[in-house]
């Protein structure tokens, strides 16, 4: 069970999916032509190389950026949009945002998952999922925009801490693992798990992290 998606990676790093490509899996790549929020790839499968929604497609030429993917249409089509605040709203479908017309644009799509699986490992464990407690798993875990911001956090932690081990000038880099970890633990000191035991959607049990924050004096 992952706790947070690569979009929720690029809201905090706009530039992330480019600028650490180091740390990340490449899922697919190739050649493809962007008509307002459709985006049609020339050869190979979005099917095959396992891209969908919540995914990130990084643009090279006239528009070099990196966008959430929203939908997966169909093997060579992709719904994507800007990142905007309204992209996800808590009731309703994501509505794209026009991100412009080209052709033969060059494509890639990485993923930060295994990073993302660890971060989300730990808090589960921190909560208790797999433990003696029936009433705590996974299943009936309530994923809250809370949780997501914390795993992300505790993602790009371990992101900038890779990417600051591997570079021959990795001061700048480490400040930011170090910023981000400090926003981590702080999430994490916050951070409430609640549960739906019974299935109507609303959260019967509510827990606090089993972690312990050391203080030095």
């Amino acid at each position: 069970m992952q706790l947070c998606t690569d979009i929720d990676l690029l809201a905090f790093e706009p530039w992330l999916f480019r600028d650490a490509a180091f740390a990340a899996q490449v899922l697919s790549s190739g050649n493809g032509n962007l008509d307002g929020t459709s985006f049609v790839r020339t050869g190979g499968s979005f099917v095959d190389d396992h891209v969908g929604a919540d995914c990130v497609i990084t643009l090279t030429g006239d528009l070099t950026g990196c966008y959430p993917i929203v939908a997966a249409v169909n093997a060579t089509s992709l719904v994507v949009s800007t990142l905007y605040e309204g992209l996800f709203p808590d009731i309703g479908e994501p509505v794209a945002s026009d991100v412009g017309s080209g052709s033969n644009l060059s494509f890639v799509v990485r993923t930060f998952a295994p990073q993302r699986r660890i971060v989300s490992q730990v808090i589960l464990g921190a909560a208790g999922v797999g433990g003696d407690d029936p009433s705590v798993s996974a299943g009936n875990m309530l994923v809250t925009p809370a949780i997501r911001h914390a795993a992300a956090l505790g993602t790009l932690q371990l992101i900038y801490s890779a990417l600051a081990a591997a570079s021959d000038n990795p001061a700048e880099l480490s400040l930011r693992a170090d910023y981000y970890e400090r926003q981590y633990r702080r999430a994490l000191s916050r951070l409430r798990v609640q549960f739906d035991t019974n299935g109507d959607g609303v959260a019967d049990v509510c827990k606090p992290l089993n972690i312990v924050n050391l203080v030095r004096e």
